[in-house]
């Protein structure tokens, strides 16, 4: 049917009286002209969103006919609400295209949610966030789906503004409108852009936007009001409604081809065909039914016309809760049954029922996934994750008054932490003045168990140019926050946006836990927050001594920390002030934004191993060799600072205030925590001293990786090689292969040993030149051999004892994950080797490089040898030393790990 031939058309020409008629044909020319402008930029969408099924003037013309059959044949508009409701149909999808937006891509560029679509993208497609260089230059692919984005997340916002722009013509310099006329232009072009973007709005909104009719233009009949309720209501129904062939022509399909996300759009709307009104419900049905392989068609058809049905419903309790008109359509026929549904939208050899993945038990869920049975029974969880959480608060608002031109030293944003006691308990206090949250935030994002709101649609609408500023938050998973029912069941949570009043501060109060619903109200005056931001308040149910005793003492009691020391052993790298109110009601500071980076050595070695005794930090100290090194990124970052952590005895400073026992030698290692947006992680760096930036790789946060790659610590890891001291290696840890396995230059530190005992590389160097055959033996098996056994055990000349495994640089609760060490391994370059090559980062490719270099040969030469022996697992037994035992001497026969020959490199490389 052409838009001429519906009934809402025909009005303008039955019009009585001279007055009226001659209005009336002043819209219809003026429609038409700008029909026509319309036209030439809607034949430029698929330009730009080349997936989108049709959304030009067909699309446009059809929402009349549809219009008509929702409102039903008795619905009546006047003249004015035909123009502007025209009007609006003109220009609701128009920006899906670059062409209707005056300026184009340049205008697009100026929009803060450019770029943070673009970083969104850029993410997706590699994993990482990009640096600035990749925004100015993006590649074509990610900038092309970018740009597809963008249209489809704004052109609401820009079709409220282009029905008043002008497209100027840069060979003449004239401004053309959509709206020629100037004056319907400036009387109606702001309502009808505000009705064509409204189509994206929640329905919510429509009533406080356009509940006031406006009254009839001086030269129109006084009758001709225009209700813009009605018309926002009817274009958003029809436009829903607009599910048939027309949309999708399977030519045009197979001309376009269509990606894999858009293909079922575009199947299911060639299979349906015009719907009409069954009592007071739109019934929809196909010509051909969906086989096997259309199901996913199938169900996105079921989902659009949910959609629908919910647009239909939404409408009618607006219209009639308004005392206006209502539509004849308010449903959907069979979305609620989906054996009805089916009948009427066939399906061949496959049957639809509801069996979609569900949370039919949500509270449970949450409280599983949210808690302790994903963090396990660590009381310190909720708490670092609440600090997190406002850490991220403090940083978005940094960024994005950083971005919108404000001077750093006027952003003010910090972190408080108290205790309060009152007739209900103790309450944990975690309080910022960063971001803060809006009422839909508050009630939405905060209760969307398991998505983050930072990489959102929401969030780019609400926040433009925050993805884009820099801004990396820690928070990824949005389930943070329900770890704080672990430790308490009365939860407050307090907070305004930034640039609200303080009256707007609202609060969202859990009495009881998960188990029943939360309340939300506004709040009183003396819990209003006059800076901004977000205070969330916890009565505890966990005993407060227990939250605070995070270490164990050698004696295995364990020693109750400062609310101030906690803190800082929880949060030791944070980039935000972090504050504590003391016994004394005083406002402390426990860990000043990125400190670490300046503390004195003895200072941070503190903070991080509060939960060791003040004596074995002071051991620790002096056995440090020199400063805590920095650590930094191949961008010159400071990610880390650290020094090696040689094993102590620990035996003189356990207490016994019970008893004299005395205990035998033990020995005590310690590791460097990586942290996660400065709080501690559950993984860590063996052997070390100090810390390191990391990266989560599970929504628990326990495990993570150095936010640098392995190699990028060959500067710092060689530099620790140059402090070797010959003492270290008399400790149950090999030191010297951790440093390896960080790409250290092994210097002056033991890479194997000989029989005359353990040597360096340049000294492994000059033993091998004079070999023309190595075999390379376990230190474990000769070892092994030698316990326990009488006499004198001699290695022979050509033999090299080695450490043949990969060290753990990496650390990580093993309770928590049983295949946590896939990753840990995987970061340090130990899985996903080729077959054929020794990892440079071990000592086994330690001395592969030596004898390699003994004898002039490239290193590779000699690499399938000692594979092939690890390979195949084949046992090579070989003689590799000489036994004397009750004035007997025997050869010693061992399996051997490899056997490098040079006559073999030779030969293998000719």
């Amino acid at each position: 049917m052409d838009f001429e031939e519906t009934r809402f058309w025909r009005y303008l020409s039955e019009q009585a009286g001279v007055q009226a008629r001659s209005e009336a044909q002043r819209l219809a020319e003026q429609f038409k002209s700008s029909r026509k402008r319309a036209a030439l930029i809607a034949a430029e969408i698929n330009r730009d969103s080349a997936d989108l099924t049709q959304h030009d003037i067909s699309h446009i013309d059809a929402l009349w006919e549809y219009a008509e059959l929702v409102c039903g044949p008795e619905y009546v508009l006047n003249p004015a609400e035909i123009y502007v409701l025209g009007i609006a149909f003109l220009a609701h999808d128009l920006a899906n295209g670059m062409a209707a937006i005056p300026g184009g891509m340049e205008q697009v560029r100026k929009d803060a949610r450019w770029l943070d679509i673009l970083t969104s993208e850029y993410r997706a497609e590699n994993g990482v966030y990009p640096s600035p260089e990749k925004l100015i230059k993006p590649e074509p692919g990610i900038e092309s789906r970018a740009v597809s984005r963008y249209l489809r997340e704004t052109h609401s916002d820009y079709a409220a503004s282009i029905t008043l722009a002008p497209y100027k013509d840069a060979a003449t310099g004239e401004s053309f409108y959509l709206l020629e006329d100037a004056e319907l232009r400036n009387q109606y072009g702001h309502l009808a852009g505000r009705i064509a973007a409204s189509h994206w709005w929640p329905s919510k909104e429509l009533r406080q936007e356009f509940g006031v009719r406006i009254g009839a233009r001086a030269s129109m009949p006084s009758s001709w009001e225009v209700d813009p309720l009605t018309l926002a209501c009817i274009l958003r129904c029809a436009d829903a409604s607009h599910l048939d062939s027309r949309r999708a022509p399977a030519f045009l399909r197979a001309v376009r081809s269509p990606g894999v996300g858009s293909m079922p759009h575009w199947v299911f709307q060639d299979k349906l065909q015009k719907p009409r009104i069954h009592d007071d419900r739109l019934s929809y049905t196909s010509v051909s039914p969906f086989g096997r392989a259309e199901s996913e068609a199938w169900w996105v058809c079921h989902d659009a016309l949910s959609t629908l049905h919910h647009e239909l419903t939404a409408a009618d309790n607006i219209l009639s809760d308004s005392g206006r008109h209502r539509f004849s359509a308010r449903g959907v026929l069979g979305i609620s049954d989906l054996e009805e549904l089916s009948r009427n939208i066939r399906t061949d050899g496959w049957h639809p029922i509801d069996a979609t993945i569900k949370a039919t038990d949500v509270i449970t869920l949450v409280r599983r996934l949210g808690g302790a049975e994903l963090y396990g029974n660590d009381s310190s969880i909720p708490i670092r994750e609440l600090i997190s959480n406002a850490t991220d608060a403090v940083r978005a608002k940094k960024s994005l008054l950083v971005a919108s031109g404000v001077r750093p030293w006027e952003i003010t944003g910090d972190i408080t932490v108290s205790l309060r006691d009152d007739t209900d308990g103790t309450w944990l206090h975690i309080k910022d003045t960063g971001l803060g949250m809006s009422k839909d935030v508050l009630t939405n994002a905060l209760l969307n168990f398991g998505t983050s709101y930072w990489d959102s649609p929401k969030s780019r609408r609400d926040l433009p140019g925050l993805l884009s500023s820099g801004f990396r938050p820690t928070g990824q998973y949005g389930i943070g926050f329900f770890s704080v029912f672990m430790i308490g069941r009365s939860v407050q949570v307090i907070s305004r946006r930034y640039d609200a009043a303080a009256s707007e501060t609202m609060v969202l109060e859990f009495a009881n836990g998960l188990t029943g619903r939360p309340m939300l109200r506004t709040a009183d005056s003396h819990e209003q927050l006059v800076i901004g931001g977000t205070e969330v308040r916890v009565l505890l149910n966990t005993e407060l001594a227990e939250i605070l005793a995070i270490g164990k003492g050698g004696n295995g009691r364990r020693y109750p920390l400062t609310l101030a020391q906690y803190c800082a052993w929880l949060c030791p790298a944070l980039d935000v002030n972090l504050y504590v109110v003391n016994d004394t009601g005083e406002r402390v500071l426990a860990v000043e934004a990125d400190d670490w980076k300046r503390l004195e050595r003895d200072d941070i070695i503190d903070r991080l191993y509060a939960d060791r005794q003040s004596s074995v930090r002071d051991r620790l100290k002096e056995v440090i060799n020199g400063n805590l090194e920095p650590v930094y990124s191949p961008q010159g970052e400071m990610v880390g600072r650290m020094a090696v952590a040689p094993s102590i005895s620990v035996s003189d400073h356990y207490e016994y205030p019970d008893s004299d026992d005395v205990r035998g030698a033990d020995w005590m290692s310690f590791d460097a925590p990586l942290v996660v947006g400065g709080v501690r992680a559950k993984t860590s760096m063996q052997n070390c001293a100090g810390l390191v930036a990391g990266t989560t790789l599970r929504a628990a946060r326990d495990i993570a990786i150095p936010v640098i790659s392995v190699q990028d610590f060959s500067t710092w890891s060689t530099g620790q090689a140059n402090l070797w001291n010959p003492t270290w290696d008399s400790f149950t840890v090999n030191l010297s292969s951790n440093l390896v396995s960080l790409y250290a230059e092994p210097a002056s530190m033991p890479v194997g040993e000989t029989l005359d005992g353990d040597v360096t590389y340049e000294q492994l160097v000059e033993h091998c030149k004079k070999l023309s055959r190595v075999l390379l033996l376990q230190d474990a098996a000769w070892s092994n051999y030698c316990r326990g056994r009488t006499g004198q055990h001699k290695l022979r000349e050509d033999v090299i004892l080695m450490e043949p495994g990969y060290s753990s640089v990496l650390s990580g609760s093993r309770d928590s994950y049983e295949g946590q060490d896939f990753f840990l391994y995987d970061w340090a370059g130990h899985f996903g080797r080729s077959g054929n090559s020794v990892p440079p980062n071990s000592m086994a490719g330690i001395i592969v490089r030596a004898v390699a270099q003994a004898w002039d040969v490239d290193e590779s030469e000699l690499h399938p040898s000692y594979v092939r022996r690890r390979k195949d697992g084949e046992r090579q037994i070989e003689i590799v030393g000489v036994s004397e035992e009750g004035g007997a001497a025997k050869n010693v026969r061992l399996s051997v790990v490899a056997v490098l020959s040079r006559e073999w490199s030779n030969g293998h490389g000719q």
